[in-house]
Order: structure tokens, then sequence, then C-alpha cells
């Protein structure tokens, strides 16, 4: 029953509307592991070492949560990930858990009315916090190992602006045009769909997409122009290089710092990530299962894709606010486990 089940939920997620790349990669989430590992009190250090397995960092921790994605009902000989996999009540969507799909033109996250679920980023991280306090959430309960994996992922996940900031999609704009509709409230009023993220935004006139050029190609590049091969290296080398600016620094209860950050990363995909974006065409394409075609009921399987056209600085400008982003989410992870566990 439970392998049935888990297909069923496997399959579903394949057909989501919701954000389906990973976040920065390993090795971008690897290396917002490893900065707050360098960054955090040595009273913080002993309390994680206390809840962590042997072996685990937080650099080699931070993946996890998209390891679990496409798993859940499996058995796993990791007790902390066999408890998470097996509770499919509670955990089957926890795809949906990396994300909130914000307007452009939202000013903020917190007034973004009727775009931010209860199961957004947000709130996962304010659920993992409160866990790590000793106050778990009875609809998303959590070992506090899980809880502190979870949550050095969401921090990654949070100040990748895509993950954050969302184009909604107006097929029918004037001249036959498609529009990337950044208002709310023309959003709501139209009830348009979003571009999930990036995921249907097509950079190459075939399938690589804008999501994944954010979570690899522009991480890559930066290891490669500051010759950082792996993400231990690049974690020490952002860690030693990017000092913290003023507004990386967070105020109020730490409950409201994780909307603060997502309004901040809003304000990015704003500005950088869809700056001067513009959708070319509409095509249909064939969803891919291990690269071959996926057929449901003897028919292909399809999404839709937009073709897009980005501004010719594009790499070089995103990657320098790559760059920032990972730094600064190192250095926020820290701060907020140190508030934890002061």
């Amino acid at each position: 029953m439970k392998s049935f089940l888990a297909t069923l939920v496997s399959l579903s997620l394949i057909l989501s509307s919701s954000t389906v790349a990973f976040a920065w990669g390993n090795e971008g989430h690897e290396t917002v592991g490893k900065i707050a590992s360098l960054r955090i009190k040595p009273h913080t250090a002993q309390k994680l070492a206390q809840i962590l397995a042997p072996g685990d960092t937080l650099a080699n921790i931070s993946t996890w949560a998209d390891t679990v994605k496409d798993r859940m009902g499996r058995t796993d000989p990791d007790p902390d990930t066999n408890t998470f996999l097996q509770d499919l009540v509670h955990n089957e969507r926890n795809r949906d858990w990396h994300f909130v799909d914000l307007p452009l033109n939202c000013a903020n996250y917190q007034t973004c009315t009727g775009f931010t679920p209860d199961n957004d980023i947000v709130h996962m991280i304010n659920i993992c916090i409160r866990t790590l306090r000793g106050q778990p959430d009875p609809n998303h309960p959590l070992t506090q190992r899980n809880a502190l994996r979870l949550l050095t992922h969401f921090i990654g996940d949070l100040h990748q602006p895509l993950h954050v900031g969302v184009g909604f999609v107006d097929v029918n704009g004037p001249n036959q045009t498609i529009l990337i509709v950044r208002d709310p409230n023309i959003i709501r009023q139209r009830n348009l769909p979003h571009d999930r993220g990036g995921n249907q935004l097509v950079i190459d006139n075939d399938r690589k997409n804008l999501h994944g050029f954010w979570d690899f190609d522009l991480v890559r590049s930066l290891m490669q122009v500051t010759h950082r091969p792996t993400s231990d290296q690049l974690g020490r080398f952002l860690k030693q290089t990017v000092a913290p600016l003023p507004g990386w620094q967070t105020t109020g209860p730490i409950d409201t710092w994780a909307a603060q950050w997502a309004s901040d990363s809003l304000r990015l995909s704003r500005s950088q990530a869809y700056r001067q974006v513009r959708i070319l065409r509409q095509r249909t394409i064939p969803v891919l299962r291990d690269g071959k075609p996926l057929i449901q009921n003897g028919q292909p399987v399809t999404q839709i894709v937009y073709d897009i056209r980005r501004p010719g600085n594009y790499h070089q400008v995103n990657r320098e606010n790559v760059r920032q982003q990972l730094a600064k989410a190192g250095f926020r992870l820290a701060k907020l486990l140190d508030a934890i566990y002061q």
C-alpha cells in the first residue's frame, strides 16, 4: 500500500505546476552551509553537534531536503530520514515547501495577500525554528535533526530569487504578444498562471530554463572565475572576501526574519532575475523522465514552455548577484542558528 501511495505521489509531482528545479544545486547549498559553519558561535556549534549524526556538517546536510522529494514512502537505513519518508500524511507535499510564488510588483512578503500559503518556504522555516526551540508543530512533526536539515536547505532556497519572485504569464497580450505580468491586482483579476519560478522560461530554444541557469550555471561560473572548484573552497573564499553589508543584518523577533529575507529576495527577482526578460513565443514539449518521454495512458505527457530573450550582460551581472546571495545566505543562516541557541 505504501509503495502504491508513493507511486501516486511521484506521478502527481511530475504533473504538478509547482517549481521542480533544485535551488542552487548541490554546490550552492553546500557553499551556504560551509559559510554558516565558519560563522556560527562555538556555543551554537556545540548545540548542533548534539543534534547531528556523526559525520554530519551544515554543508553536507544542506542538500538532504532535495533528496527526499521523490522518495516518499520508501525505506531508508537512516532513522531520521526513514521517519520522514514514512510520514506521507504530513510530508507528501514537501516539494511545495521550498518556495513561495510572489508577483514581482508585490511590495513585500507580508502584504502580498493571497500568494503566501501556509506551507510555503517562509512558514516552513518558522516551523523548523519552533521545532529546534522545542516547540514542534503537530501539523508538521519533525525530528530535531530533520528540522535542522530542512532549515539549512530552506535558507539557501530563500536566497535564490526565483524561489520567491516569479513571473505570471498573460498569453493574450496586445498584438499577439505574451507578457510577463508583475501587478498582483491584475494577476488576481485574471487568475493568471505563473512560470513556475522560471522553469517554463527557456533560454536556449530547446529546454534549458532560467531557473536551472540560476541554480547551476551561475554558481559554476562563479566557481570558475574564482578558481574555487569545490563548494568547500568556494565557501571559505566567499566568507573571507565578501564583507557582510548593513542590509544583511536582521532585526525583530526571529519568526519575522524569513519574511524579511523573502522580501529582500523578491526585490532582487524584480530588479535582476526578470530584468528586461521578454517572452518570444510559446511551445509545447514532451516531459522527459530519465531522458525519455514520459508516457501516461499510452500518450506522451507534455508541458508548455516559453522561449525568452535576456539582456546581453545578464550572465555577468547575475553571477555577481549570486556571489552576494550565497555569502548573504551563509551569513544569515549562521545568525539565525546563533539566535535559536543563544
